[in-house]
């Protein structure tokens, strides 16, 4: 629907239209003039065979007239097609507009260099409750005096001309959440503008924040009795409360695991809560990468030893790693994958951990041998409570925490995987520099 904004401006084509004309009458080299010209030619060959010879002098000025005239036909017709054009082009414009007027998002249109809003529908004209046209967008829309910061006219001009951008936006002046796509389109005078559509989230933002409230509540108030079943189950197993059979303690050693279980979904959960809600804090400091993967494979070693699977810590150049990060959340993004790792590994298999110094950053590589993933899950494996079946043991959350806490320490993660052969988890930390 947006296409016919694409179109060139009458007075543009007749502009260049001009030279064309030019060219046409003097030299005639028109459709019209060849016509004429062999019709011309065609005449005086038959004239010449039934009488002979005969060029009257009033001929030769004649078929140029003729000629000329063609060209002048031709000419009013090329300019009265594109005067029909023009006026097909602005019945769809108004049409076009019409539509836009009878939605509930709120759209407008605007120059990206003088700002000036060029259209609103009614819609957003009803918000700001007046006439906003030829306006400065940031002084009607966000009453400020100066083009906003978080302008997106950077994200879709340039290199991005055409391409759609999806963003959220809480405005402040009228207290709602929107969700906006903002994209360049050609205005009908030949220039690129920008148009946006917002669509409003509010309410769907409040039930979202509710449904976290309570969740959140629900697993603080599920964190205790856990504790409480945790520590009863160690002391049963323990003998404290009596003597019990071997049957007895391998019920209650599977009691204890799903227990473990709830509680490690109880703390994955309020640890993304606390992440969404901007309550999770970084505080990077150097330290030594490479030490601190030592320390979590020794950890881990028993575990991968139960499934008879090799740990392999390769360090490239042999240099040590200092990285500018929060230690703490690292080491919980390292015993995640490697905990994922050994649990998908078959026995007998390995796990490799690389770590490499590179320009800017770190490197690090966590590969193992294990069952690998199917290649239509890799792009969502990082989304919150995805998981690849639903008999998966785990929430879902594990691996959405580790992208958080890498992306928040300045790095970035992803992963590479053959399915039946293996995964390979990647990331990067930024180097640490003494300037």
């Amino acid at each position: 629907m947006i296409d016919y904004l694409t179109g060139p401006a009458f007075s543009s084509l007749v502009f260049y239209l001009i030279p064309v004309i030019f060219v046409f009458w003097f030299v005639g080299s028109s459709a019209a003039g060849i016509l004429v010209s062999t019709t011309s030619a065609l005449i005086w060959t038959l004239t010449d065979m039934i009488s002979g010879p005969s060029y009257p002098n009033t001929v030769i000025p004649l078929w140029n007239l003729a000629e000329k005239l063609g060209i002048f036909f031709i000419v009013v017709y090329i300019l009265f097609r594109l005067a029909e054009k023009e006026k097909a082009l602005k019945f769809e414009h108004g049409q076009f507009l019409s539509i836009l007027d009878t939605t509930d998002d709120l759209i407008y249109i605007s120059d990206p260099e003088s700002y000036e809003i060029l259209y609103a529908n009614n819609a957003l004209s009803n918000l700001a409750g007046s006439e906003i046209i030829g306006k400065k967008c940031y002084e009607t829309l966000q009453n400020v005096q100066k083009p906003c910061d978080f302008c997106t006219n950077k994200y879709i001009f340039g290199e991005n001309k055409g391409k759609p951008y999806f963003w959220e936006h809480w405005d402040r002046v009228h207290q709602r959440w929107y969700r906006c796509v903002d994209r360049a389109i050609k205005w009908p005078d030949g220039r690129w503008v920008r148009y946006e559509t917002a669509m409003d989230i509010s309410e769907s933002k409040k039930l979202e924040r509710e449904r976290k409230n309570m969740l959140s509540m629900f697993a603080h108030d599920m964190k205790n009795p856990t504790l409480v079943a945790e520590g009863f189950l160690s002391r049963l197993s323990s003998g404290k409360a009596g003597p019990l059979t071997d049957k007895q303690l391998n019920y209650l050693e599977l009691i204890s695991d799903a227990i473990r279980r709830v509680g490690k979904f109880i703390t994955n959960f309020l640890e993304f809560s606390r992440i969404e809600s901007g309550e999770y804090k970084t505080v990077p400091a150097p330290f030594d990468l490479t030490m601190s993967i030592e320390k979590n494979l020794e950890a881990l070693r028993i575990e991968a030893e139960k499934k008879n699977i090799k740990l392999i810590f390769e360090v490239i150049d042999g240099r040590t790693a200092a990285v500018h990060a929060d230690v703490t959340q690292i080491d919980r993004v390292l015993v995640n994958l490697l905990d994922n790792s050994i649990k998908y590994t078959n026995p007998g298999g390995t796990i490799t951990v690389t770590l490499s110094d590179r320009d800017k950053d770190i490197f690090v590589q966590v590969a193992d041998t294990g069952t690998g993933i199917p290649e239509e899950h890799l792009p969502h494996l990082f989304n919150p409570f995805y998981r690849v079946t639903e008999d998966s043991k785990g929430s879902g959350l594990g691996l959405a925490i580790v992208k958080t806490i890498v992306e928040t320490n300045g790095g970035r993660i992803w992963v590479d995987s053959i399915y039946g052969k293996g995964s390979t988890f990647a990331f990067t930390l930024p180097k640490y520099r003494t300037n």
